[in-house]
């Protein structure tokens, strides 16, 4: 399956590089990788990413590609809200389990202390007030991730 993947974005490389009629070795010492590389590249051979990169930078299409690649952002408050949980009850009981799910003692295997890890959000106001990146404040918030049960 990733073999073919491969094939066709070699062969579509190929056709852009016709397209710019460009010569490999021109292409090649555009993007600054070797020829061999870039003859391996377009015959569906194996490359390090960062030498795919180059090429499809120097064909004009990578912020196409990046642009294929966004997602959607998120917001940890949406997802609190999502869950019915309102921020000023973070402030009585900061860790709240997502998705109805009732905490539950942990059984410590693996662990010296015996707690959770739990992942703190900033926001990007509190960094502003305080100058320092990931510094604590009010605003805060400490959030049980379902992955970290």
């Amino acid at each position: 399956m990733i073999e073919e993947h491969l094939v066709t974005l070699g062969n579509r490389v190929a056709q852009l590089r016709f397209a710019k009629q460009l010569k490999q070795s021109e292409l090649a010492y555009e993007a600054g990788v070797s020829l061999r590389t870039l003859q391996r590249l377009e015959a569906g051979e194996v490359v390090r990413s960062d030498v795919l990169l180059k090429v499809i930078d120097s064909l004009g299409k990578l912020d196409r590609i990046l642009a294929a690649l966004e997602t959607a952002e998120f917001s940890p408050f949406e997802i609190l809200a999502d869950a019915g949980i309102r921020p000023g009850q973070l402030r009585d009981q900061p860790t709240i389990p997502l998705h109805g799910e009732r905490g539950h003692e942990d059984s410590g295997a693996g662990k010296k202390s015996g707690r959770r890890k739990r992942r703190v959000r900033h926001s990007a106001e509190a960094e502003l007030t305080s100058g320092k990146p990931g510094s604590v404040s009010p605003q805060s918030v400490t959030v049980l991730w379902p992955e970290d049960q």
